[in-house]
């Protein structure tokens, strides 16, 4: 039996209630590897939060970073999730917009094409 590569992907999202439900199972549904995915709102408008702490519950793989922070970008959203997760349990980590809809292989295409 080969080795199934867990993978921590880090979302970053500011009012993306529109995007984020599709973005998050587009995830979900990734095909020959395990994914973790760790979600840190920016302080939204929308119910982004909510709405991804509603999916968290039904959904052990999907961990919401605490909310209240205002990191004023998506590049210092990143860096807090870089530095709030701990990596050790997993092989790659991807990381993806809150706006992005995933083809079901890109994370197995990715770890393939790393692994050569």
């Amino acid at each position: 039996m080969s080795h199934i590569p867990e993978i921590a992907v880090l979302l970053a999202a500011y009012n993306g209630r529109e995007w984020v439900e599709e973005q998050i199972h587009s995830i979900l549904n990734q095909k020959n590897v395990a994914v973790t995915v760790y979600v840190s709102v920016d302080l939204s408008a929308d119910g982004t939060h909510d709405f991804v702490k509603g999916l968290a519950l039904t959904h052990r793989n999907i961990k919401v970073l605490p909310y209240g922070g205002c990191f004023g970008g998506a590049a210092p959203n990143f860096f807090r999730l870089i530095r709030e997760v701990d990596f050790f349990a997993y092989d790659y980590v991807s990381l993806a917009d809150q706006d992005d809809i995933w083809n079901v292989d890109k994370l197995s295409n990715a770890c393939r094409f790393l692994s050569t």
